[in-house]
């Protein structure tokens, strides 16, 4: 036990040094890699959970995973990160508190899904699944460039 506190310490100070130490340009790489992370993690529970997939031994590591990028959200656009190739827009810095419900929501929403994967309850998952595409729909709509 020791050892895991231990380990959750040094991985959550290397983290914060890292996004102290980061450039506009790499907080953007940053942010770029965890919103493809959590797209790639949201593919993978929509295909196991409707049967596309046979891999149910891996639909809760997929939901932790989810829910632990989930819950970065609201520190991946630190103040003058928006400087270079990025496809946020200007508005996120600028409604910080209204963006900062949004990541939230998407936080709450992760979680909840990895929650509902736990429980094991089919319809309980299903429910749990659009509230993660609403946040991350609304969010995207709101503060993101279109392609």
């Amino acid at each position: 036990m020791r050892r895991i506190i231990s380990s959750a310490v040094l991985f959550l100070l290397a983290a914060t040094s890292v996004a102290q130490a980061a450039t506009p340009e790499d907080s953007i790489k940053y942010r770029k890699a965890v919103m493809e992370t959590m797209a790639g993690h949201i593919a993978a529970i929509t295909m196991i959970f409707s049967g596309k997939i046979d891999a149910q031994a891996y639909l809760l590591s997929h939901a932790e995973a989810l829910a632990a990028a989930g819950d970065e959200v609201g520190k991946l656009f630190p103040a003058g990160s928006g400087v270079g190739k990025t496809e946020a827009l200007p508005l996120i810095w600028q409604e910080t508190e209204r963006f900062q419900k949004d990541a939230d929501a998407a936080k709450a929403a992760t979680a909840q899904l990895r929650d509902a994967i736990k429980s094991g309850d089919k319809a309980a998952i299903g429910k749990a699944l659009k509230p993660v595409g609403d946040s991350c729909k609304g969010c995207h709509d709101r503060y993101r460039q279109e392609d």
